[in-house]
């Protein structure tokens, strides 16, 4: 119930998508949330919203060419958080990409760096990014076909 006795109201739900792209050395491509966003400054695995009635593939290949100036291949779904703030609930999905063409550049004036897994700690990263850090940093990673 809320204060005024009324039934909670159950935020919309938002999904997401984010890649994990990683180079030559295998280290993970992280970009920096930009001033004024939500959650500026933190570290995230590059993507955004999914549009509706968008394919969530289809949704990561256009947030990276917009943010990033890149091309990707989509891979395979890596794992998924489900993030909830007062106001908000995010269905994040983390997909392995890798990239096609193009060289990756901060398009919106994002900052972003390529690091090695198992330094991923020393960069804070949204709370939805949890489960996806702990894959990474938890040997399993690069996965290998």
């Amino acid at each position: 119930m809320t204060p005024t006795g009324g039934p909670e109201q159950t935020p919309p739900l938002t999904l997401v998508v984010a890649a994990v792209l990683t180079d030559g050395e295998g280290r993970v491509l992280l970009a920096r949330r930009p001033r004024g966003s939500h959650m500026a400054g933190l570290w995230e695995f590059p993507g955004g919203k999914v549009h509706p009635g968008e394919e969530p593939e289809a949704a990561l290949a256009r947030e990276l060419r917009e943010e990033l100036g890149i091309g990707i291949g989509v891979g395979e779904p890596l794992t998924f958080a489900l993030h909830r703030e007062p106001d908000r609930r995010i269905l994040l999905l983390f997909f392995q990409a890798t990239i096609t063409d193009g060289r990756p550049e901060g398009r919106e004036g994002q900052e972003f760096r390529w690091i090695p897994a198992a330094d991923l700690d020393r960069y804070p990263t949204p709370p939805a990014d949890a489960p996806l850090v702990e894959l990474l940093r938890g040997g399993g990673w690069p996965r290998r076909a």
